[in-house]
């Protein structure tokens, strides 16, 4: 019977090799170890319309009002999200020489108001500014349609009897 020394003499070769080629052969072992993430992107789209974008209050005697729920006017302005993502929608006026836009009318100074809820029974007239303020509408949907409606108030006294053009931007922003 051989010894244990003779035995790892006569077979060192192959203990060699047999302890070994996991770690020669192991890192030219492939396997196919590739997955796939599908992925997909959309580009947010912030748009709205107003229709019919376009209000004629006519000739108002100083210190009046007249809104788009008058009788005679009926103009209310529908706002349409056009984009992809719900929007919040804020209002801006606009100064008219001499006139400046103001919270309530005097010598020099006009209204503008803007109504978005019960305007034709118990409106709640909202002030604009000459800057993007609050938002008049608050995450409108996709292709929503609500109505606006706006209320002009005429100075107290003026110098200027000359048609005035009061425009309002309407600016939509992502919810």
């Amino acid at each position: 019977m051989c010894s244990i020394k003779d035995f790892f003499r006569k077979y060192s070769f192959i203990i060699a090799i047999a302890v070994l080629s996991p770690i020669i052969i192991a890192p030219f072992v492939y396997a196919d170890d590739e997955g796939a993430v599908n992925a997909t992107v959309t580009v947010t789209n912030v748009s709205l319309t107003v229709s019919d974008g376009g209000i004629t209050y006519g000739t108002l005697a100083v210190s009046s009002t007249k809104d788009t729920t008058s009788t005679g006017l009926d103009d209310s302005q529908v706002v349409t999200n056009n984009g992809n993502v719900a929007i919040d929608v804020a209002v801006k006026g606009v100064d008219v020489s001499p006139w400046s836009l103001a919270g309530t009318a005097g010598s020099e100074a006009y209204t503008h108001k803007t109504c978005v809820a019960d305007c034709d029974s118990s409106p709640s007239w909202t002030a604009m500014t000459t800057s993007y303020g609050s938002d008049i509408l608050s995450d409108v949907a996709v292709d929503a349609t609500p109505n606006v409606d706006f209320q002009i108030g005429t100075p107290t006294s003026t110098a200027s009897f000359t048609e005035k053009n009061v425009n309002v931007s309407l600016l939509a922003t992502e919810h």
